[in-house]
């Protein structure tokens, strides 16, 4: 993680980048967008409660979310998964759209697909469908930035480049299937040997 954050760090301050995109789903990037703008890390420590049996869910991953406000305060994050956690934060991500009468917009309809996402997955545990879905959200996303460079954070089992799925051997990890859309602007750097 500090490894990401360094590489991060360097690019929104050398490249002027802007855009993180990471594995999570839409709705947890969209509360850390909303906890970007605060005062406070309440919606952090939310989401963080809500990460609760992840690997997320340990202290490192709190430093970094809050090493990136200090440091990079203008990041954007998209997220990209399926709707993890759709019981609780996507249930909550609703809620406030709700809230703030925001029912009709893109954001609503992006986090309800989120949410019916991460339902079919783990309804199934089909890792195929999460690797395409994952593609797919990630395509959407990119696409919207017209042009924009963004740096994702992923693990290594989506961003082994030229390489199957790791859990089904069965479909194209999501780094492949990007490299086959976009070509040589796609790069992975493994930074698992840290």
């Amino acid at each position: 993680m500090e490894r990401e954050l360094e590489l991060w760090h360097k690019y929104y301050h050398e490249d002027n980048m802007r855009h993180l995109f990471i594995e999570n789903s839409y709705y947890g990037a969209e509360f850390l967008n909303l906890w970007m703008q605060s005062d406070n890390d309440d919606i952090l420590e939310e989401l963080y409660e809500d990460w609760k049996g992840t690997a997320a869910y340990n202290p490192y991953t709190k430093d970094f979310y809050k090493k990136i406000k200090s440091e990079c305060p203008e990041t954007i994050f998209h997220g990209t998964d399926v709707g993890h956690q759709y019981n609780i934060t996507g249930q909550r991500f609703l809620k406030y759209l709700e809230e703030n009468n925001l029912e009709n917009t893109e954001k609503y309809l992006l986090a309800q697909k989120s949410i019916e996402k991460g339902e079919n997955y783990y309804k199934n545990r089909d890792h195929v469908y999460r690797e395409n879905q994952m593609t797919e959200n990630f395509i959407m996303e990119f696409d919207k930035l017209e042009g924009e460079s963004i740096m994702g954070i992923y693990g290594g089992a989506h961003t082994n480049l030229d390489a199957m799925d790791y859990m089904t051997n069965s479909v194209p990890t999501m780094a492949t299937q990007l490299k086959e859309h976009y070509g040589d602007i796609i790069h992975s750097e493994d930074l698992g040997y840290l």
